[in-house]
């Protein structure tokens, strides 16, 4: 909710333009209607943790939608926080629609967060989450340094959330692209942020894909064909 006091003009005040403020309102606007949908009509609270940023319920609803609307059999993230919370909720939900049992890769570069997403909300005793400690390597592709994460799963994965630090000798991720072509025919993609890296991917993924999300929450890579 930070943003409602930095980009929003008040009246009175050498603020930002007219444009930016309603851009600024309609972004308030999204994030209370993402916020009302998951309290509200799915009976999810996000309980804020000290060791996490205020959670954003814009990017957090936009998660939880791609895992409800395309029931991704394996999904995995690499950066922990909010979204595991999210995403295994999405995934409760769906086993008890339909029976089906999923599962979710987390990974993450520090012990410490490791530790704290095991903590909240007692994810570390969910059977369907596999947690796993990686640490990030570099390497030449295309013509540019990319990271990519050791400890990878070798596993058929139909959802991709990537939201983690970058290297420091790079800002550019590479995993969700050097998989693709191994992944199935539903692999959709969504990058929190970290716009080097999604510029990289809109220049260098090999699949068609509908792009969607930028100003509102990360952006989305999802199948067209």
């Amino acid at each position: 909710m930070g943003f409602w006091n930095s980009e929003l003009w008040k009246p009175g005040s050498d603020g930002p333009s007219l444009q930016h403020s309603l851009k600024a309102l309609i972004k308030m606007v999204h994030y209370l209607y993402s916020k009302f949908i998951l309290e509200k009509i799915y009976h999810i609270k996000i309980p804020i943790n000290q060791h996490y940023f205020e959670p954003d319920y814009s990017d957090l609803y936009n998660i939880f939608s791609i895992v409800m609307k395309r029931k991704p059999k394996i999904s995995l993230e690499v950066g922990s926080g909010y979204s595991t919370y999210i995403i295994s909720e999405a995934l409760k939900i769906l086993r008890k629609k339909d029976g089906i049992s999923r599962e979710l890769y987390c990974l993450e570069q520090k012990e410490k967060y490791l530790k704290v997403v095991k903590n909240y909300q007692n994810l570390g005793s969910s059977n369907f989450i596999k947690f796993i400690k990686i640490s990030l390597k570099t390497n030449n592709y295309l013509g540019k340094k990319v990271s990519m994460c050791s400890n990878f799963p070798n596993s058929e994965i139909n959802f991709f959330y990537e939201d983690r630090t970058d290297h420091k000798d790079t800002s550019i991720a590479g995993d969700a692209l050097l998989i693709e072509e191994k992944m199935p025919e539903d692999y959709a993609i969504c990058i929190d942020g970290m716009i080097d890296t999604v510029g990289f991917y809109k220049n260098n993924l090999k699949r068609k894909y509908k792009i969607s999300g930028r100003g509102f929450h990360g952006v989305n890579f999802i199948p067209s064909h």
